[in-house]
């Protein structure tokens, strides 16, 4: 069992620290993408305010948005309203023609925003985290497999450390491997109801795509057929010859009837997420109304189906089974779209005890290695290949993760907003900067190397942190103005990033000079008597 858990954490150790740290962040998907798009601002308020500013409501904001479709849309099937929350603040319509696509976004005041930011955003962390950036090249596969051997590491972690009552009151504030290890049996124990809930849902998410053969047996097109046939939906809209008139959406009825409806049925403020509206200007449209995943642990929200001229109840959504069923559960557990912005900060705070976990069980494994190599072989110099790869790998996957991930950020902020291909930019940067930390790994002594990273990560965060509240200086003011926190936060958190590398830099520095002051002293011990026996 220990040589198992070992081992599994070493084969897959630095995937999966990448994919812990990128899904930690994604906990905050929306709130990165926020950020990283300045020209976003605050659009949902709280109810009370709402009550006497009818220009901040959902109403408002549905009736503003399907005028602008009347108008800009005649000739689509469907039309598509993104309410904003409280979250990401994004307020948009959609529409197809043909093959193409049209996406239109407003500020507060019902205005189209006529430049977006080209980036990725937080999706980037996100997609990332299970894709690799290998969509369509296994990325899911690989990202499933880690998924597994951290499984399996995590079980047969609790028979390595099967003393875990006495592990959890024990730290050892001694020597660094001790304390290390005993940190790293901590966190193992904290996190591990989190990190079996991680692990278990991701694989449950794509469980078809990991085991196809019943489904490739039993259905003609496999995986699409399983979901066709489990996923609910709407029966097909009939043909309808009757048109309406082009401002014939009858608001009076519309929001008298349905929103009247939804206000008993769904009783939170900003309930309503997502409209879809099909056959628009046809006598059989229907409004499709999706509430939020505020309230829900599945990954798919309550819907409503009404008729878009009446405003009658039509026939909705069948029930999804029991397995379906589960499997959202067990997809919205991984993706906490439920939680509230406590809850969000504590899986946050476990996904980055998570990482740690995997990187000290790295960093554990390299020490005791190194040092039961120096004890036998003292008279060698350096150390086998293999451990010095494991080491140099250590430094570039967790040190470099940590630079690319600030780099992608400043990156965001210092790129022409009118450059050709900036969101492909950010992610250039991220990995040609990953990229040159394995670069700088290879060639440095590993201390140097790990003293050396750590105090570029330190500069680039506080860089971060200057440019976040500099770039655009007008954002951060209005920012000040309206006591937007969400955005303010960013600052004050890539700041706290800076002092902390700053500190773990200087912890560096000290155990860099003792090794050094301790290696002339074995030096001169082992001289000084070579010289006297010369002089006999």
């Amino acid at each position: 069992m220990i040589w198992l858990h070992t081992y599994l954490g070493l084969i897959t150790g630095w995937l999966l620290f990448a994919i812990f740290v990128t899904g930690t962040l994604s906990y905050f998907t929306p709130e990165i993408t926020y950020w990283m798009m300045p020209e976003r601002q605050v659009i949902v308020i709280d109810e009370q305010q709402q009550n006497q500013t009818y220009a901040q409501g959902q109403r408002y904001q549905v009736e503003k948005s399907i005028d602008y479709l009347e108008t800009h849309a005649t000739n689509a099937t469907s039309w598509r309203v993104y309410l904003p929350t409280q979250r990401d603040h994004h307020w948009y319509v959609q529409w197809s023609e043909g093959k193409t696509r049209h996406l239109v976004s407003f500020n507060k005041d019902a205005i189209p925003i006529e430049t977006n930011t080209d980036t990725k955003g937080g999706l980037f962390f996100r997609n990332f985290h299970y894709t690799l950036q290998l969509r369509g090249y296994g990325g899911r596969y690989i990202a499933g497999v880690a998924a597994m051997a951290m499984l399996l590491a995590l079980f047969t972690g609790i028979y390595t450390h099967r003393r875990f009552f006495k592990d959890f009151f024990t730290l050892r504030k001694g020597k660094v491997t001790k304390w290390t290890t005993d940190f790293h049996a901590l966190i193992g124990i904290v996190t591990l109801p989190f990190c079996l809930m991680i692990c278990i849902s991701a694989i449950m998410i794509y469980a078809i795509m990991y085991m196809p053969f019943s489904a490739n047996m039993h259905f003609e097109n496999g995986e699409r057929g399983v979901n066709k046939a489990i996923i609910p939906s709407l029966p097909a809209l009939g043909e309808s010859t009757q048109a309406i008139d082009k401002r014939g959406m009858k608001k009076d009825i519309l929001y008298s009837t349905i929103l009247a409806d939804l206000k008993i049925k769904w009783q939170e403020p900003n309930a309503i997420k997502r409209i879809t509206i099909e056959s628009p200007f046809r006598e059989n449209s229907r409004f499709i109304i999706e509430r939020t995943k505020s309230l829900t642990v599945s990954n798919r929200a309550e819907r409503l189906v009404y008729s878009s001229y009446t405003g009658t109840p039509l026939e909705g959504y069948a029930d999804e089974s029991a397995p379906a069923t589960f499997r959202r559960i067990m997809y919205g557990l991984h993706q906490a779209n439920f939680a509230t912005i406590g809850l969000r900060w504590l899986l946050f705070v476990l996904g980055a005890l998570g990482s740690a976990l995997i990187a000290t069980g790295l960093i554990i494994w390299v020490n005791q290695r190194r040092t039961a190599y120096l004890n036998a072989n003292s008279h060698q110099l350096g150390l086998p290949l293999s451990l010095r790869i494991m080491e140099k790998g250590n430094i570039a996957t967790i040190m470099g993760l940590a630079i690319a991930t600030s780099v992608f950020l400043l990156v965001n902020r210092l790129l022409p907003a009118d450059m050709a291909n900036r969101a492909d930019m950010e992610v250039n940067a991220f990995f040609v900067v990953w990229l040159c930390s394995i670069g700088h790994a290879i060639i440095r002594p590993s201390k140097n190397a790990w003293y050396e990273q750590t105090c570029i990560a330190a500069l680039c965060y506080l860089a971060l942190a200057v440019v976040s509240f500099s770039i655009p200086f007008e954002r951060t003011l209005d920012a000040l103005a309206t006591l937007d926190i969400t955005y303010l936060s960013f600052t004050v958190v890539f700041a706290l990033c800076g002092v902390g590398f700053i500190t773990l830099a200087r912890w560096l520095k000290v155990r860099l000079v003792q090794t050094s002051d301790r290696y002339d002293l074995n030096a001169k011990s082992v001289d000084v008597p070579n010289i006297k026996a010369r002089k006999r």
